[in-house]
């Protein structure tokens, strides 16, 4: 690689293995390095992972967390908080997009700043899908119970979840690292925009694509590419998040339908 390019690597794997780094400051640093060796894809994941992943945005499966589904509610003078429900007790239109599990989109900064400063005594978040006033009146029509009012719906997700995902993100860096170094071990190579490519769905998925390894052929930097390890069923320009897709419900819409037949009782 160019003395950039090696250098930033460096930089990368230090930051990575230290945990006083903020996450923040080693993918800015992930987004130089994929202008240095010319990488669209280095940059647009380093960039999804600082900023956020879009509503119609793939989001990696390390994302993608498990969290019980629970509502508030007001029964006349009887208050409940805190009742766990199954997605089946959604209404039908909903029940699609909303499960036990929540993709966590924002940005690592957003993720960081709540992991930090979750409440001990709780040791969670709430997080509430899209449109939930809008499915919490239609459940409350359907239910039958003229005093009943949901006022909140959400997701609880634990500090620890949170934590685990941006374990992953680190451990994601240091396997990127790892990866190019594998592929390019010539310091005087640059690595391919394809052989990146690779490098980064290994590091993203944690399956093998089609390893690409540049060798040296002459002194003045000329390389030749071999290609170990290749997987036959993988199409070259799929990108590393279109697998494992799940319905984008934070930051997206439910559009809320006519003749919902699904009715939730609160009981106490």
């Amino acid at each position: 690689m160019t003395k950039r390019a090696h250098s930033l690597v460096g930089e990368i794997e230090r930051d990575a293995l230290d945990d006083a780094v903020p996450l923040s400051t080693v993918l800015r640093k992930v987004i130089a390095l994929g202008g240095a060796v010319n990488s669209d894809q280095l940059r647009e994941w380093a960039g999804k992972e600082l900023r956020g992943y879009e509503g119609d945005d793939e989001v990696p499966k390390y994302r993608v967390v498990g969290a019980p589904l629970k509502i508030d509610a007001l029964i006349g003078p009887r208050q409940v908080t805190g009742q766990q429900i199954s997605p089946n007790d959604l209404p039908s239109f909903a029940q699609k997009h909303i499960g036990e599990d929540v993709q966590l989109r924002m940005g690592v900064r957003e993720l960081e700043d709540s992991a930090n400063n979750i409440n001990p005594e709780k040791g969670y978040v709430q997080l509430t899908p899209s449109r939930a006033t809008d499915i919490a009146k239609v459940m409350d029509t359907a239910s039958g119970e003229p005093f009943q009012t949901i006022t909140a719906l959400y997701w609880v997700v634990s500090k620890s979840s949170i934590v685990g995902v941006l374990d992953q993100v680190r451990t994601t860096l240091t396997e990127l690292v790892a990866e190019l170094r594998a592929t390019v071990p010539d310091e005087d190579t640059d690595p391919s925009s394809e052989a990146v490519g690779n490098a980064l769905h290994v590091a993203v998925t944690g399956s093998p694509k089609a390893r690409i390894t540049l060798t040296t052929a002459q002194s003045h930097g000329k390389s030749t590419i071999k290609n170990a390890d290749a997987s036959p069923d993988v199409s070259e320009d799929a990108s590393f998040w279109t697998r494992n897709k799940k319905a984008a419900f934070i930051g997206g819409a439910v559009t809320v339908l006519a003749g919902v037949a699904t009715i939730l009782r609160l009981f106490l």
